[in-house]
């Protein structure tokens, strides 16, 4: 049985296959909170989606397919590649646009004032690894959102205090391939610590051999105040919290939410 250190995120197929079941019901409550918060002027076209760390493009792709108009950025360019192939494939083109670009320089893959409903769900948001480069992030979403906009924003906070290591089983198929994920997430080791650890453990099995991947990467982690603090710092106003089928849910102090962010009136301060 064939093992190597990998990085799970490198193989877009593999993650393709791991995570698109389940991704039209995702879709369902992103339109659901989406009818419930977004003002902004819809073009004649359909509302323009905006997915930051878009990955393989799974929920653009459903969008897509669905009449809107999908624009996703990456910093991987294998995701984005593989992304405008699915796309292209689907016939979705014309309504896709992928970009490889960073998260913190948003302002390099999307014009100002042009987006309707921006989205970072599961946590990825959580990958930029500093406080700076998180204000970055969310300051130019707000630049490229139009009046009336929103960013839904999936994210866990925190306390490293009340934390222990806790485990998620993931398994997909599709065609011949089957896709184990055993992910293990440790919690920064002092009250004071800002850093997750996660190791994802990787079994890909077909009918003729199997292979295990390791991964190891890390999160930073929020806790409730200082989260509110950034929204506000980089102009945000918080509109709602709700669960992932857009319900209202109270703000958790530990636990995922969803975090739905409309443009503030005033300037977000650097």
């Amino acid at each position: 049985m064939p093992s190597a250190e990998a990085d799970f995120y490198d193989d877009p197929a593999v993650y393709d296959v791991l995570h698109t079941p389940g991704t039209a019901r995702e879709v369902d409550g992103l339109e659901h909170i989406a009818h419930r918060f977004a003002t902004s002027r819809i073009g004649k076209n359909g509302a323009v989606w905006l997915e930051p760390a878009c990955g393989s493009g799974r929920y653009l792709r459903v969008i897509a397919g669905r009449g809107g108009r999908a624009v996703g950025m990456d910093l991987n360019e294998g995701m984005i590649a593989y992304a405008r192939a699915r796309a292209e494939r689907a016939g979705l083109s014309p309504r896709s646009r992928y970009k490889v670009g960073d998260m913190t320089r948003m302002q390099d893959c999307v014009p100002a004032a042009s987006i309707d409903i921006a989205f970072c769900l599961i946590n990825s948001i959580r990958h930029l690894p500093t406080d700076p480069a998180m204000h970055a992030h969310l300051a130019g979403v707000r630049k490229a959102l139009k009046p009336g906009g929103i960013y839904v924003v999936g994210l866990s906070t925190s306390r490293a205090e009340w934390e222990f290591a806790t485990e998620d089983v993931w398994e997909a198929r599709r065609g011949g391939q089957a896709v184990r994920q055993v992910v293990q997430y440790e919690p920064p080791a002092t009250a004071r610590g800002r850093t997750e650890r996660v190791v994802s453990h990787l079994t890909l099995t077909t009918a003729s051999h199997v292979r295990e991947v390791t991964s190891v990467y890390e999160l930073r982690t929020w806790r409730l105040e200082p989260w509110r603090k950034m929204i506000a710092s980089a102009g945000l106003e918080l509109v709602g919290v709700v669960d992932e089928d857009g319900e209202a849910i109270e703000a958790p102090v530990c636990g995922y939410g969803v975090w739905v962010l409309g443009k503030g009136r005033r300037a977000a301060t650097q």
